[in-house]
Parts: C-alpha cells; sequence; structure tokens
C-alpha cells in the first residue's frame, strides 16, 4: 500500500500552523513581553532627572557682550609713542537659579607700529608677543577679587576672560590692568617701544 504524501501546490505554500495550547502560551508570553517593557518605561521615567534637576534653570542677563555698555575703546601708547593699543573692558552676568550672578570679564585689544609716517597693524606679531595683568572686581564689601591675565597675541589682536562667581546684590566695580609686550618694535631690538600699559579701564554697575 502507497503512502500518499500532500505536495504543497505552487503558488500556496503550505503554512504552518500553531497548536491552539501553543498559541495561548505564545500570547501569553507576548504579554508579558509588553508588561514588562511598560513598567520598565514608567521606572525609569520616575527614576531620570528632569530637565531642570540635571541643569539648574539659568537667566542670562548681559550688562554687555558687545561693549555697547562697557568702555568705550581707549587708545594706550608706549613710552615713546611707537607702539599704540586700542582697548576696551566688557562684562556680562549670568543669573542663576539660586539667586547668585556669576559675572564674565573680557578684555579685547588691537595692537600697532609706527614705522615712517603711518601706523601698521602688529600682524606679525607672533615671537615673544603676549599680554599680562589681572582683572580687578570690587564688590560692595571686602577686599577686590583678582581675576589673572595671560595669552598670547593672534597677529595684532589680543582678547582674555575671566569668571566671578558669588555676585548678589550691590554696587560693584571692574577694572582691569593689562601690559601689552612684544611687536614689531621688540624685533628690532628695542623692547620699550613695544611695551603698553593699559590700566585705566573699568565698568561700574549695580545689581538690584
Amino acid at each position: 500500500m502507497t503512502t500518499q504524501r500532500n505536495t504543497p501546490v505552487q503558488g500556496d505554500p503550505q503554512r504552518r500552523r500553531w497548536p491552539a495550547h501553543g498559541l495561548r502560551r505564545k500570547n501569553s508570553r507576548r504579554l508579558t513581553h509588553v508588561l514588562t517593557a511598560l513598567a520598565l518605561t514608567a521606572v525609569a521615567a520616575v527614576l531620570a532627572p528632569t530637565a531642570a534637576s540635571a541643569h539648574p534653570a539659568t537667566q542670562h542677563r548681559t550688562l554687555s557682550n558687545d561693549c555697547v555698555l562697557g568702555t568705550h575703546t581707549q587708545t594706550f601708547y608706549s613710552y615713546d609713542q611707537w607702539s599704540k593699543g586700542d582697548a576696551r573692558l566688557c562684562a556680562s552676568l549670568l543669573g542663576r537659579a539660586d539667586g547668585t550672578y556669576t559675572l564674565q570679564a573680557t578684555f579685547i585689544g588691537d595692537f600697532y607700529y609706527y614705522w615712517g609716517a603711518a601706523w601698521y597693524s602688529e600682524d606679525k606679531c607672533i615671537f615673544g608677543c603676549h599680554l599680562s595683568g589681572a582683572f580687578y572686581l570690587q564688590r560692595p564689601s571686602g577686599p577686590e577679587d583678582i581675576g589673572p591675565i595671560g595669552t598670547t597675541l593672534q597677529g595684532r589682536h589680543g582678547t582674555a576672560t575671566y569668571t566671578f562667581e558669588g555676585l548678589t546684590s550691590g554696587h560693584y566695580r571692574l577694572r582691569a590692568g593689562v601690559t601689552k609686550e612684544g611687536g614689531y618694535w621688540r624685533n628690532q631690538g628695542q623692547a620699550d617701544s613695544s611695551r603698553i600699559g593699559i590700566n585705566t579701564l573699568k565698568i561700574d554697575f549695580d545689581i538690584p
């Protein structure tokens, strides 16, 4: 007696059918996985820090980030006026969630040398060209806070910044004392003709 096998018809392949009890187990496992995923998502939402706790809310209050309310540009010279610098001082406040403020002080300077009958940019001010000095913050009470300045000039341009923390209500004075070294005349063996002292930049402001 020949056993006849069912041959799948082309275009209508046989499908594997799950037994009824196996289908129930499969659905049960799927439901378990879904419930587990939902539970883990809920726990993660509870444990994850909120944006406010991960990054304390801050409100940026600008005194000056483009020097409009900082000092106007002032020009300073070497002792013999063979070098000069156009410099200014800027300040900006960042209010923090705890009610205090952070002050960012910025010094900006552009430097030139005199030769013949004209001023030229210190574009090749590379070797030995740097700024040194400090920012000074006078708080409503107590001694001045000091923030050091030390940076290398990039051609004629120099910038230095420092951040003071923990400011509260009251009157403040920010000032900068800076010395520029190096440049064309130093390269010619006359270092004093390249040295410029900058010490009259200041900003007065109040925090309510």
